[in-house]
């Protein structure tokens, strides 16, 4: 009989908080197939202190590299942002105020969709900005506006290298090569 009353309790109390119950039996049963998951997968829930001990020698040489740590010395393609493609040169126009007649011509050497690696005649100081335009480019395509970063002599020209100052469209970068 008492078996009886204890059932009967258990039902009235279910039964006035159903909800409450049904949200325990939810969490209960996804903890356990969390834990039997993670059981699964060998993720062992106990650590042997054994194994994670480490030799007093090997800490002395971890100490040591720490102290006298450096970053590796990276190469200017290791710190490039975009990929750079080499390929057959395009001929461009350039158009800056710091031009004689406003407007220039050069080749586009290399590319990628951070920038551009022009060959012309006049040297641009670093800083200043160029409009540049492929030859062969559509009226439609405007001009797209490159920030000088670096400026090299070579023998008969300079190398200037830019920035594209907003990343153009791809149709319009592979009017670049």
């Amino acid at each position: 009989m008492l078996v009886a009353q204890y059932l009967e309790v258990i039902r009235t109390f279910v039964g006035e908080n159903l909800s409450v119950v049904t949200g325990g039996a939810v969490a209960i049963f996804v903890l356990s197939m969390l834990f039997f998951r993670q059981r699964r997968r060998g993720g062992g829930l106990a650590l042997d202190a054994a194994t994670l001990a480490v030799p007093s020698s090997a800490r002395a040489v971890d100490e040591d590299k720490a102290v006298n740590w450096a970053p590796p010395e990276q190469s200017y393609a290791d710190r490039r942002g975009a990929v750079r493609r080499d390929g057959v040169p395009v001929r461009v126009v350039l158009s800056s105020t710091s031009f004689r007649n406003g407007v220039n011509d050069g080749f586009v050497v290399d590319r990628s969709t951070g920038g551009l690696r022009i060959l012309m005649q006049s040297a641009m100081a670093p800083g200043s900005t160029l409009q540049v335009k492929a030859v062969n480019a559509p009226d439609t395509v405007g001009f797209v506006t490159v920030i000088v970063r670096s400026c090299r002599k070579h023998a008969d020209h300079f190398e200037v290298g830019c920035e594209f100052e907003k990343t153009p469209p791809w149709n319009v970068l592979l009017l670049f090569g």
